[in-house]
């Protein structure tokens, strides 16, 4: 009889499925966050030390620089560095974040779950120091939680004392903010005001009513009265610096400064408040979504409601000071017109001239005095005017060691070129002309192309930004098990960063698309060589922006080839060799 000889089974070996970083210690980052960065403060050593201390305690080895937001709001994410650590956490560069309570992270609650859940979803361990909660227990989430809703109430709480605040000064005839200002003074006793030191106050000066400076009053009317009567700003403040007055924190003036004494109306016994509505302004986000956001401090005038102030105005007589304040809005407004920046044109080829090396801009230079021609019409001759390549004098880094021509040259050549163009014939215009009809009849197709796509992706980005709110609200009802919610917002962050990848390079291609526009008729080609001939700098340079695109200069004498011109009715002129390197 045969007998069937049975093994025993194998033994397996025991699959090991320890993660990678099993067998090492922890890798922790510290991060730093204080709305309002002073030079004496101490809350971010604070900070650092507590979560140096966890680490410590934890076994948890530091292994970067600790980062930090100095001067950043808790209610915004925008403009610190969340985004910057959570690439850190995709490039596994750490694997615990250490704050020093829940509230450096965010007083947004909604927005701060959605990030910490980002860096969960990475596989990070979020930690705080004084308020330590184990995030990845239920008990442990629902506390972060609630400490992240405590510290939203307290902003939101802090938020509407200041508003009180504001409104009860208001009502008192009082400004904004306590500090002093040019042309009064507080009291003779307190000590005076100095940049991040808290303000000292006694019985006397504690109302807040500032008292008329005898030395510096007379000196703001001054200014009131000669702006009214139009003597230039510039003028102004060489004065008052040649008069070695200085401004209410000790610095020399500058023209900001004296708008910003002007414009508060102080002098002139008002004291002013923005208007609500235009506090703040409704911004559009990248993903689609929107937020409020404070506009800029530097405001228009008209951004502003001004009241009767508590305070005596530097001129007694208040028919004189509403008379002032009109004249100095009005001219005030008359200015503001014009951007800050606003530096007009000089010649008539300034900005259009081009290096033919590097495609760099050139710069002017004027002849010495000592061999200067006479000025035509208050400007310089344009044989004393140079352009040179402006990477060459600067950096040395033109290719070709730049390229130089006298303003009085180029316009020669530009006028030759001008002519060459009004009088070409009706053959050779209609071939440019259907040559350039198809390329912007490509060229709106294009666009419209690209258009319609970022069109859909910012209703694609709409859509996953309510997506990721109703995936939070979920959460926080506790309807989605963590589990799948995480699964779920890993999808969503890999989809919209998929998506904002995708709409930044249309944008750039958007941005680097030219429009073409249609040559001019004959008769306004002449016309303009007419105009040109009797216009001044200025004007000539406004007309020459109607027609040309760039002008690239070359080496050489002067000749018909100095220059090659490339009108607003071609494509941009190929890219030059440093371009090409670039």
């Amino acid at each position: 009889m045969r007998t069937t000889v049975t093994t025993a089974p194998l033994r397996l070996r025991p699959v090991d499925n320890r993660p990678s970083t099993a067998g090492r210690r922890k890798r922790g980052l510290i991060y730093v966050r204080v709305s309002k960065a002073r030079a004496d403060m101490i809350s971010p050593e604070l900070q650092v030390g507590h979560a140096q201390a966890l680490a410590k305690a934890e076994h948890i080895d530091v292994v970067h620089q600790p980062i930090m937001d100095l001067g950043e709001t808790g209610r915004e994410f925008e403009e610190r560095k969340i985004e910057e650590i959570k690439q850190l956490a995709r490039d596994k560069q750490f694997d615990v974040l250490i704050l020093w309570i829940w509230s450096r992270f965010g007083r947004n609650l909604r927005e701060s779950l959605q990030h910490l859940d980002a860096l969960m979803d990475y596989g990070i361990e979020v930690r705080a120091a004084k308020e330590d909660f184990d995030g990845k227990t239920t008990i442990g989430r629902f506390a972060i939680a609630q400490m992240l809703n405590i510290a939203e109430l307290e902003s939101n709480q802090k938020a509407d004392s200041w508003r009180d605040t504001f409104e009860r000064r208001r009502n008192k005839g009082l400004p904004h903010a306590n500090r002093g200002r040019f042309g009064y003074y507080r009291c003779e006793t307190c000590p005076p005001w100095e940049f991040g030191k808290k303000l000292e106050t006694c019985p006397k000066c504690r109302s807040g009513v500032l008292h008329l400076d005898p030395v510096t009053g007379p000196v703001l009317a001054r200014l009131y009265r000669d702006y009214a009567l139009g003597v230039s700003l510039r003028q102004l403040v060489v004065g008052l610096n040649r008069s070695r007055i200085k401004t209410f924190t000790g610095k020399p003036f500058t023209s900001g400064d004296l708008h910003a004494i002007l414009d508060s109306g102080f002098g002139l016994g008002f004291v002013r408040y923005v208007i609500p509505e235009l506090s703040h302004v409704v911004v559009t986000r990248s993903d689609g979504s929107t937020k409020k956001k404070r506009v800029n401090r530097q405001r228009d005038i008209t951004a502003y409601l001004y009241y009767r102030g508590a305070h005596e105005a530097v001129i007694k007589d208040p028919v004189e000071c509403e008379k002032l304040w009109d004249a100095y809005t009005k001219r005030r407004m008359s200015q503001s017109k014009r951007h800050f920046s606003f530096n007009p044109a000089r010649y008539s080829l300034s900005s259009i001239l081009r290096c033919s090396s590097c495609g760099g801009r050139m710069q002017t230079a004027l002849r010495n005095k000592k061999y200067r021609r006479p000025t035509i019409n208050g400007m310089p001759n344009p044989l004393d005017v140079t352009f040179r390549c402006a990477n060459h004098i600067d950096g040395k880094s033109c290719p070709g060691n730049g390229t130089y021509v006298s303003l009085a040259v180029a316009e020669k050549w530009f006028l030759v070129w001008l002519d060459s163009e009004a009088a070409m014939n009706e053959e050779a215009v209609a071939v440019v002309r259907a040559k350039m009809a198809l390329l912007k009849g490509q060229g709106d197709e294009g666009l419209q192309t690209l258009q319609d796509r970022v069109e859909e992706i910012d209703r694609q980005l709409g859509g996953l930004q309510t997506q990721e709110d109703k995936l939070t609200d979920a959460v926080l009802a506790q309807l989605v098990p963590d589990e799948s919610a995480r699964r779920k917002r890993a999808a969503l962050d890999a989809r919209k960063s998929a998506l904002l990848k995708e709409r930044k390079e249309l944008h750039t291609e958007l941005g680097s698309m030219e429009e073409i526009a249609p040559r001019p008729e004959k008769e306004h080609l002449l016309t303009a060589r007419r105009i040109y001939e009797a216009a001044s700098q200025a004007d000539r340079r406004e007309l020459v922006s109607k027609l040309v695109r760039e002008i690239r200069v070359y080496k050489g004498a002067s000749s018909p080839s100095k220059i090659a011109v490339y009108p607003l009715w071609e494509p941009s002129p190929p890219p030059t060799s440093l371009e090409l390197s670039a």
